[in-house]
């Protein structure tokens, strides 16, 4: 299982690398990536060739049928079907949905279709700070599957592949940590069943791939001072820099990572050529890069100066407060919640009104609004994982009259200060970041967090229990529930059920919530198809007004042969150089008038209007394709 995990990260510094250094070059498109891709499949396939083989006396075939038995009998067991359900449930959601996760089709993706228009990476004129500022790790990873095949449909392979990944990782780091081998194997199955988990494991967020990268710098970071390899120092070291180069969120995971990895720290004296090799490619994936260029384009490494965007708190205990309400809000959400809003609505209330005052000026994103169902946006591990790890609590405070074990070699103390490095890691977070998403933000965290409780020897007795087993079966139920119910990926004929249900109910206010819902987070991948249809052909070059919540993904289909200017910080009155614009009405101003004045002023035709839903809560929104008299646009010409 190591084998595969190193491979997964030799992969993935050969696509962030491949996409820094193609962009350095100004190649970055569809023949740098062939040879890039050539070269490093040449190198990653001679690395595995060298690998020792442990293939049985026999032969393949029966090697193949001892494996296939194995698993038959591993997945016969309760918990490890239920992951296998999931892990189905999930890439069915995948292979059946375009991505329509909102911070992907708001900046990820568009910066991505931004850099390809270039030939690399560039400061981009935008709204969104976040197309900018934020770590380009996966996008680097989707980069060559977009530029390749021009598709978008086989990103969510990344998650799944990560997803299939995380049981191993969890069972190797727990073990090598000191956790007995019986919880451990447990909790390897339990876990993934987060909501914030399983709800990315066939989407394109970047919450879950950090997870195995954590994991695998914390286990080869063991596996180098049990075999005092420095190979599995080095792919520790690349592992740890891909986990920030995702998220810069996990910055503070580098200090128990360092826990672990310190008692190893001599072996840097072997092989110095290539140790020095993997540190600046470690430094290459990290988060390194985009906080020099923060530093160069916005004058701050996090890329807000000024705090523009408000997710720096400013006082340490607001922060810790405001995260600390809108984690256990995020946490403690069942698969299906009736009413959650008025709920939490009346929760909200019941804090004293100075209070929320004082917590949302110096919080001012905290989030505090239930859902009726879990969304990969927003959501935690979820009640019954809650509920599990709050049980796993309680029996290691409470006394036993048993006397407990010691914790077994080889991890000793190693596996308690991991976990308390995370839990001031997560307390760093809490005191820095005022992001409205805490529950999924801290994803890469969970594990680590659990390391004290799980070593403790009280849990070996407590995963024999029937009432736990039946818990986690539970909490596996949810899981699915969760995944065949979400709209952004459902299981089921909802929006075909729901209209008729509607029709059959039609005073039903829950009913008329649901087919809206499901209604937008179906058409949410391709939000501005009903535009883009009046587009023609010609149009190579697009205008785009708008604010920084609205996505301009849509508008890049066919990909590779459109490319859309921002337009939103121009002159608002000055007639664009472009021929055709796309413009939300309501960015022109609040009166009814504020669009047709604006057409006369700049001159411009309107060709078409539609009404469109981004959010929800938002409701429909007018926007308008407008014609100005320009000289047709050259013939559309696919990227390079």
């Amino acid at each position: 299982m190591r084998n595969l995990v190193k491979l997964w990260i030799l992969a993935s510094v050969a696509c962030v690398a491949g996409g820094w250094v193609l962009s350095a070059f100004q190649q970055l498109g569809g023949p740098g990536y062939l040879v890039f891709c050539g070269l490093a499949a040449i190198g990653i396939a001679f690395w595995w060739h060298q690998l020792p083989k442990t293939a049985p006396t026999g032969g393949h075939r029966p090697r193949l049928r001892a494996v296939m038995s194995k698993l038959r009998r591993r997945f016969r067991r309760p918990l490890p079907l239920m992951f296998a359900l999931t892990a189905a449930f999930a890439a069915l959601g995948g292979a059946i949905y375009s991505p329509n996760n909102y911070d992907h089709l708001t900046y990820r993706f568009p910066r991505m279709l931004h850099w390809w228009s270039q030939s690399g990476w560039h400061w981009i004129g935008t709204p969104v700070p976040a197309m900018n500022r934020s770590g380009a790790d996966f996008e680097w990873l989707m980069m060559p599957s977009l530029v390749l095949l021009q598709s978008d449909r086989l990103f969510f392979l990344i998650n799944i592949s990560a997803f299939l990944l995380m049981p191993g990782l969890l069972f190797t780091t727990f073990v090598a940590a000191g956790v007995s081998k019986r919880v451990a194997w447990s909790w390897m199955w339990l876990l993934p069943l987060g909501f914030c988990f399983v709800m990315e494991a066939g989407s394109v967020g970047n919450d879950l791939m950090p997870v195995i990268f954590v994991l695998a710098a914390i286990d080869f970071s063991f596996q180098a001072r049990l075999t005092a390899s420095v190979v599995d120092l080095r792919f520790a070291s690349l592992a740890a820099g891909l986990a920030t180069g995702v998220k810069a969120a996990n910055l503070p995971l580098l200090l128990p990572i360092a826990c672990a990895a310190w008692p190893a720290w001599r072996l840097v004296r072997r092989g110095v050529v290539l140790n020095a090799l993997t540190i600046l490619l470690t430094l290459l994936v990290s988060f390194l890069p985009m906080a020099l260029l923060n530093q160069h384009f916005a004058g701050h490494w996090a890329g807000d100066p000024h705090n523009l965007e408000q997710m720096t708190v400013q006082r340490p205990l607001s922060g810790i407060i405001g995260n600390t309400l809108q984690l256990t809000e995020q946490t403690l959400l069942p698969p299906i919640f009736p009413n959650a809003h008025s709920v939490s609505t009346r929760l909200w209330n019941l804090f004293p009104e100075h209070f929320r005052a004082a917590l949302q000026r110096d919080f001012p994103k905290l989030s505090w609004r239930m859902n009726e169902l879990p969304q990969e946006e927003s959501a935690g591990v979820g009640l019954g994982l809650a509920i599990m790890a709050a049980a796993a609590i309680a029996v290691a405070l409470l006394p036993s009259r048993r006397r407990p074990a010691s914790p077994k070699p080889p991890a000793g103390w190693s596996g308690l200060a991991i976990g308390a490095a995370a839990w001031i890691a997560l307390l760093v977070y809490m005191m820095k970041i005022g992001a409205e998403a805490t529950g999924r933000l801290v994803a890469a965290y969970y594990p680590l967090l659990l390391l004290p409780v799980l070593l403790h020897p009280a849990q070996q007795a407590l995963v024999r229990r029937g009432w736990w087993r039946s818990l986690a079966l539970l909490a596996g139920v949810a899981a699915l529930m969760a995944l065949a119910l979400t709209p952004s990926r459902p299981l089921w004929p909802a929006q075909s059920l729901l209209e008729a249900a509607g029709r059959k109910f039609p005073q039903s206010q829950q009913l008329a919530r649901a087919r809206t819902v499901y209604f937008v987070y179906g058409h949410r991948g391709d939000l501005f198809a009903g535009i883009r249809a009046h587009l023609p052909a010609s149009a190579s070059v697009v205008g785009f007004i708008g604010d920084c919540d609205d996505p301009e993904s849509s508008l890049w289909r066919p990909y590779g042969s459109r490319r859309i200017v921002d337009l939103t910080g121009q002159e608002r009155f000055q007639p664009p150089d472009l021929s055709w614009v796309v413009v939300k009405n309501s960015i022109l101003g609040n009166q009814p008038d504020s669009f047709g004045r604006w057409l006369n002023q700049t001159g411009g035709s309107l060709d078409d209007q539609e009404e469109v839903i981004e959010l929800v809560n938002a409701g429909p929104e007018k926007w308008s394709l407008v014609h100005f008299p320009h000289p047709p646009d050259p013939p559309a010409k696919p990227f390079r």
